[in-house]
């Protein structure tokens, strides 16, 4: 009687044990986004900075997925942001600058045209995507992309802490700026602090939080620090911690470095948490930026993003391309280096196939590809072209209207302004130093032929011819 007894809670022990692994295998993937501000393609050790010391980001790479070819959707903030939440395109969407942007000079060639300065409610976000599938859902950090009507929790976030028009902190230590400050954080400084707080640290905070409420069900958490955006400000001890290192590549700002190693510090307080509450096997963790490094403003320099050429806003490759890391368990293999070129509206369709396996559920990303088979190993690429579409003027004028086109290793930069436009293959010269235009007229053909037909296609605002314009004479 006894032994019949014990063989029946056995089976019950192991009936039971087998559905809770079951229910662990079939819960969709936490989703942890870490989008860095304005952070460069080589600012952080495991990206080939020889000045910045960044380990706990190196670590994430080792782990996981690092890309060596990955792209914004736009060289400046909004737009990127955008084309994250729709999978769309900025030209499509009409957003395609930082929002409210500069305007253009008054002696441009060109005016802006009537550009979208929000994400509309009627696009379907990410976050609202997610919801359907039952996850619990947060913004915290720099949003960017309208005013109040138009903030995360009218686009499908249950949470929005610090999300609001501003592109940038006032400053980074607590409160954050005057309370009248166009710059200052909603909403962030009421939650409690004190002089001396550090804004990355305390959006850590309220993430680790989020997590903590929210760990027994799927969740996705969109952590986007306002760091390394400017203005330049670090903690002191970081600061110095960098005071006898040798600059290298054209990387030597200190204080810049002091803010890495704060983000460097965020993304392994988000480990942590992950291991302790022990979701690190059911956790997708992403690691990347919305643009190029700055390199146009601070003494010395910002950073540099060497090998390549230009920086934030620019048309070449150091306004483009950004770090980008992934890991997933069960799905991605440590230490993979992926060389395959992939673009922000990606993230909509891949974010969603790992969430629901079902590739239906993505179709509302009219632009991006599912890199899935990427992060599996597989060698697919997702797009043989990609475009790039900027029709406005930025940092005083320096940087002018052009679009992009990329096709295979070759590279089509047209420029409104003057009238030009300049080829280069990538995969020789990296740097863009050799504009191959008028030696390889065909091939210059091709591409600008490509370019036409996608601007076209998704109905890109062009820059407007300004009727005042008078070309400044040089005799």
């Amino acid at each position: 009687m006894k032994l019949n007894f014990v063989i029946r809670l056995l089976v019950i022990f192991f009936a039971v044990d087998a559905f809770g692994a079951a229910a662990a295998q079939t819960r969709p993937p936490n989703i942890v986004f870490i989008l860095i501000d304005d952070m460069g393609w080589v600012d952080g050790s495991c990206f080939g900075s020889k000045f910045y010391q960044t380990p706990q980001i190196d670590a994430l790479a080792a782990s996981g997925v690092r890309f060596t070819q990955a792209y914004s959707a736009c060289a400046v903030c909004s737009p990127t942001r955008a084309a994250l939440m729709t999978g769309k395109y900025p030209a499509r969407l009409h957003i395609t600058d930082w929002i409210t942007g500069e305007g253009a000079p008054k002696n441009a060639r060109f005016k802006i045209p009537d550009w979208q300065q929000h994400l509309p409610l009627e696009e379907t976000t990410l976050a609202e995507a997610l919801k359907k599938l039952g996850y619990a859902t947060a913004h915290v950090g720099k949003w960017h992309l309208g005013e109040k009507e138009f903030y995360p929790e009218h686009q499908g976030f249950d949470v929005n802490i610090a999300g609001g028009e501003t592109g940038h902190p006032a400053s980074y230590f607590w409160p954050y700026g005057n309370t009248n400050n166009d710059h200052r954080i909603p909403g962030l400084a009421e939650r409690g602090g004190q002089k001396g707080d550090y804004l990355t640290d305390q959006l850590t905070d309220e993430a680790l939080n989020f997590i903590q409420a929210n760990q027994s069900h799927p969740f996705y958490l969109n952590l986007c620090h306002y760091a390394v955006h400017a203005p330049l400000m670090g903690k002191q001890e970081l600061i110095d911690a960098a005071a006898d290192r040798p600059g290298a590549d054209g990387q030597s700002n200190r204080v810049y470095a002091a803010m890495l190693k704060s983000v460097d510090d965020s993304v392994g307080r988000i480990v942590k948490k992950l291991d302790e509450l022990h979701l690190t096997e059911n956790t997708l963790v992403i690691f990347s930026s919305d643009n190029g490094g700055c390199v146009h403003f601070g003494k010395p320099t910002a950073t540099s993003n060497f090998p390549l050429r230009n920086g934030k806003g620019s048309a070449y490759e150091g306004g483009l391309r950004v770090p980008l890391i992934v890991k997933m368990p069960g799905v991605t293999h440590a230490g993979t280096i992926c060389d395959i070129p992939i673009i922000t509206m990606d993230f909509f369709p891949t974010l969603l196939e790992l969430a629901a396996a079902d590739k239906t559920a993505s179709r509302t990303a009219v632009d991006g590809v599912s890199f899935a088979p990427l992060l599996r190993g597989e060698t697919q690429k997702p797009h043989n072209e990609l475009f790039w579409h900027y029709p406005h003027y930025w940092n005083g004028g320096k940087i002018m209207p052009y679009s992009v086109a990329r096709v295979g290793d070759w590279k089509l930069i047209r420029f409104y302004e003057t009238g030009t436009e300049e080829l280069f293959n990538l995969k020789h010269d990296l740097s863009e130093q050799n504009d191959l235009a008028e030696s390889n007229p065909d091939k210059r053909k091709e591409l600008s032929m490509r370019l036409d037909a996608w601007l076209k296609e998704t109905g890109a605002q062009m820059p407007v011819p300004n009727p005042h314009y008078q070309p400044i004479r040089r005799d």
